[in-house]
């Protein structure tokens, strides 16, 4: 059968969209001329109803005129308040029906929209629990109930305790005693906060309605950065010196390894050169933000692969390229997906994505790189990773991993590649990683990062200011000796 899908705006999307993913199959078909949300403001028929998530904890209810987003553990369902995930919901999303199956995917990328992000799968349920409760009742349940919905959510969803030695039931117990219901707003947060620090995931983190963030905040470098701030006297401030690490690397790159004849493109979130005659070079800062603020997620790879095009086919006569991500701490699938389309010349399964809930995997997708449209480059790649590296750079790495021609360089990334998924709890809101990107040979990188085929040190503490460029100029090294 024709696959026909519904189609509406595409605009950013963050915790949605997760991956790639194959064409669903045969599919009931939702036709464009019903597209949902059009003028007269109505949901298509053919999805009214109560929709469970497969993975993820949500539940869907479409209405005549638009879709709430409901969270929901073995004890609680509450109306979920998001905004932004709801907004995609009634204004950006694209829905196939395959059978019972309702399939989810939260942005518009054109012809390229199920290979650049992955769907998520909900099944019909006749109706939402019984006890069910609004947003303002959820908010306003006592700080016991609050923690209690708290380890549930945590308990049901995050996809790692045992990787990082957690035991939920241990730490309820070690918490009961200090929550009662006169816990103040402020002592929950805290108490919260303590409980998403123990996770040392910085996917893992509780948030207040001002934007005040707890979670884990360290990584293997950043200890080194700190320790050597601690040696020095002439600047008093750590933040002011963490400032002048990324600025002093940053700079070598411009000045150093690219002689100052670099280019930078993509609203500054590539940097690209010649390292010689022989050698190109690209540092790709971030997967996100390819164009000013306020344009859409497909304005943004349509800018990424306007640059690309020129990149890559100013590089064809390159023996090599080192792609640099030292730096980049992560975005979006699509931006990631599309850099690797241009490293490869056919399609190749990258790895399988699936969701965590309830003491099971639930497998969500396929993920496939695919050539791009115009122009590819296959001779030997380079990528040079640092654990600074996270996120979606990690993805990327892990990606790339697919091609024979690809060779990581430098350190272990920093092990958080799940995408992050978000739940109001009272008037906070937290994140957790509940997803697991298992390679075609079974072997997954959360928790020990991405590892590299040639191990090099990048940051010392006898060199934290310039091991980045001589590491570069390591990789010319081996790139010319071959």
């Amino acid at each position: 059968m024709k696959v026909l899908v519904l189609f509406v705006i595409a605009v950013s999307i963050i915790l949605f969209s997760r991956c790639a993913v194959t064409n669903p199959g045969p599919n009931k078909a939702i036709a464009p001329p019903d597209s949902f949300l059009r003028e007269n403001g109505t949901v298509n028929p053919i999805i009214r109803g109560y929709w469970q998530s497969i993975g993820n904890g949500y539940m869907l209810d479409a209405t005549s005129d638009s879709i709430l987003l409901y969270s929901y553990t073995k004890n609680f369902c509450y109306k979920e308040k998001n905004d932004y995930l709801e907004g995609l919901l009634n204004s950006n999303a694209r829905f196939v029906l395959h059978n019972d199956t309702l399939s989810i995917y939260g942005a518009d990328f054109g012809a390229k929209s199920t290979a650049l992000q992955i769907k998520r799968d909900y099944i019909k349920i006749d109706r939402l629990p019984e006890n069910h409760l609004s947003f303002s009742q959820m908010q306003n349940l006592g700080a016991k109930q609050l923690f209690n919905l708290f380890i549930q959510t945590y308990q049901e969803n995050y996809a790692f305790s045992q990787e990082r030695n957690l035991d939920w039931n241990a730490i309820k117990t070690e918490y009961a005693s200090k929550i009662s219901d006169s816990t103040t707003e402020e002592e929950l947060f805290e108490l919260l906060g303590q409980i998403v620090t123990r996770t040392k995931d910085q996917h893992t983190k509780v948030i207040k309605e001002n934007g005040q963030t707890l979670q884990y905040g360290m990584t293997p470098s950043a200890e080194i950065v700190a320790a050597v701030f601690k040696s020095q006297s002439d600047v008093k401030n750590l933040n002011d010196y963490f400032n002048l690490f990324f600025n002093t690397n940053y700079k070598n790159i411009s000045d150093s390894l690219l002689h100052g004849k670099g280019y930078k493109v993509a609203n500054g979130k590539l940097e690209w050169g010649s390292l010689n005659n022989n050698i190109g070079y690209i540092s790709i800062y971030s997967f996100d933000g390819f164009a000013p603020k306020g344009y859409s997620r497909k304005q943004q790879i349509d800018s990424l692969n306007y640059y690309l095009d020129h990149i890559i086919q100013a590089c064809q006569e390159k023996k090599a390229i080192i792609l640099d991500v030292s730096f980049n701490f992560g975005g979006y699938d699509a931006a990631s997906l599309t850099l690797a389309s241009y490293f490869t010349d056919k399609r190749k399964l990258a790895y399988t994505s699936q969701v965590y809930q309830n003491e099971a995997f639930h497998d969500e997708a396929k993920v496939y790189i695919q050539p791009a449209d115009k122009v590819i480059f296959t001779k030997p790649v380079y990528i040079l990773m640092t654990d600074i590296s996270r996120s979606q750079a990690e993805v990327f790495a892990m990606t790339m991993k697919a091609n024979a021609h690809v060779k990581l360089v430098g350190t272990n990334t920093l092990g958080i590649l799940s995408g992050m998924l978000g739940k109001s709890i009272g008037r906070f809101y937290c994140t957790l990683s509940n997803q697991r990107l298992i390679l075609p040979n079974g072997k997954y990188y959360e928790v020990s990062g991405v590892e590299p085929d040639i191990k090099m040190s990048v940051f010392t503490k006898e060199n934290i200011f310039g091991g980045h460029k001589e590491a570069v100029r390591k990789i010319v090294e081996i790139i010319e000796k071959q």
